[in-house]
């Protein structure tokens, strides 16, 4: 490995000591949810009456320089919470423990009185004025619209212009023209390969389970690597600090518990979540009655995290997950029965301790295991048609430095090493069609600094540098964003940058995400890379309106798509091909914070365009991928209609997804066939250019409403029940379109999505 990804990191740490400031000693400490005390993450903290503030970090950790002795007048604002307004004496004291400030949620109920933001609780500082970077809370998207018992999280975030689906069953994010593979998705800190269940229509992130979300569509920070095109990132609740509590969810199609608390002697919490589905017996049931083959299929999940508090300054933390899709399938009459089945899930633990070195230094390191297992197979009674098994594993190591010590720096280095192994296998009984089993390394190490120039400039200064061990890859990647305030309300902002990708995602089919292959870059290949520039436009208005609006262009060279001209191999460019790709659009956004009714509209317009030249794909030629939609347009909103009731809806608008329309029809001709047999067979369509028509535009309206009470009259225990339809209108959209050369003439069939969906779900907290 090159010693300067080593050394640089370094350099810069000790600079940062080396120009160490003689100021007052720092305001430090934790900014934390009053009613639970789990910490806030990227809280914003001022000092009153000037510009002067920092945001936490991701455990809710702060540090604020300043020049002044006596008093100091801090306010601390988080999205959904009433903002904090306290005065403290100047730390003097190094060895002080860190400080702790609990923030209100808004609309907080307290027996029958609701407790509401005033105007001046709701002037607050931006959350995060980060390139390109979208703060969700939990709270938000369990009020939004939803399928089943709860709103998806994935789902939810499609809802966000410039973020897409390919289609309406489907969980996977298409941000600003990139495929889902170039997404960094992290929870608690740990990879997620194929966040999906249903074949896309619910994502792995149970709502219940989630704090916290920060989309960064673009221009991301050094401290996230190894993707090339936005970053996810899902941190789940660490558990109540204060006192237990739990709710359980029962809906049409699933049902859902949780329960948190705190851990004995007040040193830590703990919180534990899980999901299923019910379609099994349902579907055994109508299988039964009607005496019709249906499929066995179920899917369940769990999450689990224990927050022990070993001092003051250190905390240790242990999270888990686990879930499953399962699908049988036997149909066929009984003396040539078939039996099909499905399995696809992930796995993922991590932990992680984070510790207050001192007043200048926080350090955060963790282990991480994330494995993704995809089986399937085809047999009968005596053999083996066709069976698979996909086995990725990542073991993560994970170390990170924040220093403080200079005023109006955050400077930020470390260090990621991540143990790639892929298993993949198929085979029948005669043959072994593909058997893959490798591993390699991938290091990686970044240095970054935040750094305030002055009152109306901030800056990040970034540098990532890799080394991967199979081909002996080597890649620097520099990152650079800036945020120019042009007073308390408007921002400017540009981000420009490098992002290389290790990992390709091998897909089959769009609905069957279970078929998604990921292979590490091998020696046969290189890694891609993209370079992007995003610049935009903030505006926090006084009445509780935000705009935002954002330009951005990406080039993309290396870009890994499947062959479809390979029949075996034994490396990635036997199954690959590499080629360019752009994409460019616009983006604007306006959301209502305050009042009664809250929500958002977002346009945005793009293009996306791949080619892979010398290649069958599209003759080489420049073509759009079928995730390019040109215009997309969203609304949602959010209605407390009185103490009881809550009304929700959203509607969307984009233009229809690409597919390749049929140009005519031939005939091959065999010599053994007679003229008869080229009435009705051997006819294949001749396809034209890919996606080189588009489907009719889709547009669809869900509506929610949430009936809020006392479960059988009890104080103890609140419960809602919520009544959702999802497609109003039923305009159902379109998924695929096939043709039946057996037909003459041939026959064109469309298959269409879900229609009109009227669902119930009822929960209980205690």
């Amino acid at each position: 490995m090159n010693a300067r990804y080593i050394i640089l990191p370094l350099l810069l740490l000790m600079a940062a000591f080396s120009f160490h400031t003689a100021l007052a000693a720092p305001i430090r400490g934790f900014v934390v949810d009053g009613a639970s005390g789990e910490p806030l993450p990227s809280a914003s903290v001022v000092i009153e009456g000037t510009r002067y503030g920092v945001m936490t970090n991701s455990d809710g950790y702060f540090v604020l320089h300043h020049a002044k002795s006596g008093l100091i007048a801090l306010s601390i604002s988080y999205l959904g919470y009433s903002s904090l307004r306290t005065e403290i004496p100047a730390q003097i004291d190094d060895n002080a423990k860190p400080l702790r400030f609990e923030l209100q949620r808004k609309g907080v109920v307290l027996k029958e009185m609701v407790i509401r933001a005033s105007k001046t609780e709701a002037e607050e500082v931006r959350q995060s004025p980060r390139v390109s970077t979208v703060p969700v809370e939990a709270k938000l998207i369990k009020a939004m619209p939803s399928l089943g018992a709860e709103m998806d999280v994935l789902r939810a975030l499609q809802s966000i212009p410039g973020v897409k689906a390919s289609s309406d069953i489907s969980s996977a994010l298409h941000v600003r023209g990139g495929s889902p593979d170039q997404t960094l998705i992290l929870m608690d800190h740990t990879v997620v390969y194929n966040p999906s269940h249903l074949f896309g229509l619910f994502s792995t992130f149970n709502a219940d389970a989630v704090k916290h979300i920060d989309l960064i569509k673009g221009g991301f920070p050094a401290e996230f690597g190894g993707r090339s095109g936005s970053v996810l990132e899902v941190i789940t609740n660490e558990g109540n600090r204060k006192q237990n509590q739990g709710l359980v969810t029962v809906g049409l199609i699933s049902a859902k518990a949780a329960y948190e608390g705190p851990l004995p002697a007040n040193r830590g919490s703990y919180a534990f979540s899980g999901r299923r589905t019910y379609f099994d017996p349902m579907l055994a049931a109508v299988r039964e009655a009607a005496d019709i083959d249906l499929p066995s299929y179920y899917f369940y999940d769990v999450n689990g995290k224990i927050n022990l508090d070993l001092t003051d300054r250190t905390t240790l933390t242990m999270a888990g997950y686990a879930g499953d899709d399962i699908l049988k399938f036997n149909f066929g009459p009984s003396d040539e029965r078939l039996f099909f089945h499905l399995k696809w899930g992930n796995k993922t633990f991590s932990t992680r301790l984070r510790h207050a070195l001192n007043r200048d230094l926080y350090f955060s390191g963790s282990v991480a295991v994330s494995k993704y297992t995809s089986e399937w197979g085809m047999n009968d009674s005596i053999v083996t048609l066709d069976e698979a098994v996909d086995r990725l594993s990542d073991v993560a190591y994970k170390a990170d430095v924040e220093y403080h010590g200079i005023p109006d720096h955050r400077i930020k280095t470390g260090v990621w090493v991540s143990r790639y192994g892929i298993r993949f296998k198929e085979w029948n009984t005669d043959l072994v069609y593909v058997d893959v089993d490798a591993r390699t390394l991938n290091y990686s190490l970044y240095a970054q600094d935040h750094w305030r120039v002055n009152p109306y400039l901030e800056l990040q200064l970034g540098l990532r540098g890799y080394y991967h061990e199979a081909g002996a890859h080597r890649s620097l990647d520099p990152r650079i964003s800036a945020v120019m305030h042009y007073d308390d309300r408007r921002r400017f902002k540009l981000g420009i940058g490098r992002y290389t990708q290790w990992m390709n995602l091998m897909t089959f089919g769009e609905g069957f995400a279970n078929f998604d292959t990921w292979f590490p870059i091998d020696e046969s290949m290189n890694p891609s890379h993209s370079d992007q520039i995003v610049a935009g436009f903030e505006w926090d208005r006084e009445d509780g309106y935000e705009f935002t609006t954002e330009g951005y262009y990406t080039e993309m060279s290396g870009v890994a798509s499947f062959n479809p001209m390979v029949d075996r191999g034994d490396q990635l460019t036997d199954a690959f091909v590499t080629g360019r790709g752009f994409a460019y659009g616009w983006e604007a956004m306006l959301q209502k914070k305050m009042g009664d009714v809250t929500g958002w509209v977002g346009y945005s317009l793009s293009w996306t365009k791949r080619r892979f030249p010398n290649t069958g794909i599209n003759s080489g030629e420049w073509f759009y991928p079928k995730w390019d939609r040109r215009h997309d347009f969203v609304a949602t909103t959010v209605y407390p209609l009185n103490e009881r009731w809550d009304l929700s809806g959203s509607w969307r608008y984009n233009t229809g997804q690409g597919y390749t329309q049929g140009l005519g029809m031939y005939t091959v001709r065999f010599a053994e066939l007679s003229p008869d047999d080229f009435a009705n067979y051997n006819r294949t369509v001749l396809p034209g250019s890919k996606n080189n028509y588009r489907y009719p535009a889709d547009h669809r309206l869900d509506l929610t409403a949430t009936y809020k009470h006392r479960f059988l009259g009890s104080e103890s225990y609140p419960a809602k029940l919520v009544f959702s339809i999802y497609n109003v209108y039923s305009r159902r959209s379109y998924w695929m379109r096939y043709f039946d050369t057996n037909k003459n003439p041939v026959e064109v069939t469309d298959v269409k999505l879900l229609p009109i969906l009227p669902l119930v779900s009822y929960e209980v907290r205690f």
